[in-house]
């Protein structure tokens, strides 16, 4: 249904757009994609059935257009009519097979919206209204569809060619009012629904994103970033939105479940056997829904908190995951809806979450859950200091969401608009800062307690204020540098992405590891990478007589390559610089 790779029109006058696509492609390098097919499968058997995506978009276009948007349909059917009325040729349709005609046209619409503008229809445009009126026609149960032809005549402006002022003003009104209804509809059945309907992994479910789209290659990370550094350099790098249904450091640790779906397997088996006595019975089905436990048990994956909770806290979270998991169940608009609430339902889930999250040993769930949950999130932590050193190093302009320079386990509004406590944040960075006023030998083992614990948010902080304080030293680098695709060999070479940046004598090489859960197996988490004889290759240009590592302070003699052991020893991630002046406080 949707077109993945829409890439904005090379004459428009802008710097780039808003920072989701990255936010997307970053996810991604995250995910494995080759777990998609066992993924699909677990989710199939949980929920008892197989969804297809394309087609659950399809009805929920056509949900909207039905309830939230059917008046502004009206208009537009209203609006053809006329248009209609005015030809011998087209004066027989009717209002209310116009009016389904464009149903089925936009429920079909592959993109959120056409660009029509000044009298013009770009090569892009004209594709995707000639597709969705296509697919429309053969979805269509009306015996006769020649009513799509005046559709896509209108809609291309074709048919306004040759004819008066009035009317060819009348079409082109009428062209660009139906793309501005393209975009709500889409906006309103894709994200606030497919994708609180569609749970198979959700950290794929966000603004801009695509749920059949279950990972990218580092191949492919770095032909995207390449033509981003050719076309819009300046493009803005979001990982974290006030839209956003999950914090990019939430989305960082469901990713980890593509790594280990064998164990996501077994697991979600044992869960469901405990808990399914605190279901309840409603019209002869179990409340909450399969659908809706799965998406509660990746919910707790990526928000459970990183120290254990004491009553108190747990309580708070709870009450967190509970309002958050009746926003889901009304978006769905499954078994509850903004419009239609199912008290039942929701009280039953409630219910369950209250069960699934109380105090006490007695809580067989929670004592099961919270280890797995705990080891897991080691290796989303670090998917987040890797995903959050892309951003600040990638071609483009990053953004920091409120609160996002230490971890955010924050989930949909109103979840992610909670106050932020700037000043511990002052505090942190001051206690980091007077850390790196060491002699540059010191910062490995100033460190250590960061790498050690790194759940304190604080080695996060360390990383963005380093990496920040490069950009601003090295500017013009971040701003106009080439960029660069690194080679990795050996044994854990699919575990890292390694690029360079190099603009006028000068260049840094980033390096971050994904997919570490696989990488591991069941070594422990806290345990050195098992780097094994995996090297990455440095670039030739410039020739630096040493590199030195923004983040460690530690200095790597210049070669052909590093080993990556080496390289990541003391931290989880690497930025080099290719002169020490760049480390300068």
């Amino acid at each position: 249904m949707c077109i993945r790779d829409r890439w904005l029109p090379a004459d428009w006058p802008i710097h780039g757009a808003t920072g989701y696509r990255f936010a997307n492609l970053a996810n991604n390098l995250f995910v494995d994609a080759a777990a998609e097919k066992k993924m699909t499968r677990i989710y199939a058997d949980f929920i008892g059935e197989r969804i297809d995506f394309d087609e659950l978009v399809y009805q929920s276009k056509k949900l909207i257009m039905h309830s939230a948007l059917a008046s502004e349909l009206d208009v537009l059917a209203n609006r053809l009519a006329r248009i209609a009325s005015a030809s011998r040729y087209t004066c027989d349709f009717t209002l209310n097979n116009l009016r389904g005609a464009l149903m089925e046209v936009v429920a079909c619409f592959p993109v959120y919206r056409s660009y029509l503008a000044d009298g013009r229809i770009s090569v892009d445009d004209q594709r995707h209204i000639e597709w969705a009126v296509a697919v429309a026609r053969k979805r269509s149960p009306a015996a006769d569809v020649s009513i799509f032809d005046f559709v896509r005549a209108v809609l291309t402006t074709q048919i306004a060619e040759g004819k008066n002022q009035a009317y060819r003003d009348r079409v082109w009104a009428f062209a660009m009012k139906f793309q501005q209804f393209t975009s709500p509809v889409m906006a309103k059945g894709l994200e606030d629904t497919s994708f609180y309907c569609y749970n198979r992994l959700t950290s794929l479910n966000d603004v801009g994103g695509d749920p059949r789209r279950f990972g990218v290659s580092v191949a492919a990370f770095h032909a995207a970033t390449r033509l981003r550094a050719e076309r819009w350099p300046h493009n803005m790098l979001a990982t974290s939105t006030h839209d956003s249904k999950r914090a990019e450091d939430v989305r960082a640790r469901i990713s980890v479940l593509s790594e280990i779906p064998a164990a996501w397997k077994l697991s979600l088996k044992r869960w469901s056997r405990m808990n399914r006595s605190k279901k309840r019975s409603l019209d002869g089905t179990l409340a909450p829904s399969a659908n809706d436990e799965y998406l509660l048990y990746q919910t707790l994956i990526g928000t459970w908190p990183l120290d254990a909770p004491d009553e108190a806290a747990l309580d708070d979270y709870r009450a967190r995951i509970e309002q958050y998991m009746v926003k889901a169940v009304r978006e769905a608009k499954a078994h509850s809806s903004w419009i239609n609430v199912n008290a039942d339902y929701e009280a039953a889930l409630a219910a369950f979450v209250q069960a699934l999250l109380a105090p006490g040993e007695k809580n067989l769930f929670l004592a099961d859950f919270a280890p797995a949950a705990t080891r897991l999130a080691r290796f989303g932590l670090i998917n987040g200091l890797s995903q959050a050193l892309l951003k600040l190093t990638s071609p483009g302009v990053p953004d920091l969401y409120q609160g996002c320079e230490l971890w955010q386990f924050n989930l949909v509004d109103p979840d992610n608009r909670r106050p932020v406590d700037y000043a511990q944040r002052a505090r942190m960075l001051a206690e980091l800062k007077a850390l790196a006023d060491a002699p540059r030998e010191a910062w490995p083992q100033r460190l250590q307690p960061l790498v050690a614990r790194p759940e304190d948010g604080r080695i996060k902080l360390y990383l963005t204020w380093r990496a920040l304080r490069l950009r601003a030293r090295w500017a013009d680098l971040f701003r106009d540098g080439d960029y660069l695709p690194l080679t990795v060999d050996g044994t854990a070479a699919e575990h890292l992405c390694a690029f360079a940046r190099c603009h006028d004598g000068r260049a840094v090489v980033v390096v971050v590891p994904r997919l570490l859960a696989r990488l591991y197996g069941n070594l422990d988490p806290a345990a050195p990478a098992p780097w094994g004889n995996t090297r990455i290759a440095l670039p030739r240009e410039p020739a630096a007589s040493a590199w030195h590592n923004a983040l460690t302070g530690q200095t790597h003699a210049a070669g052909e390559s590093l080993a990556a052991a080496d390289l990541l020893g003391a931290f989880p991630v690497a930025l080099l610089a290719s002169d020490a002046e760049a480390l300068a406080s």
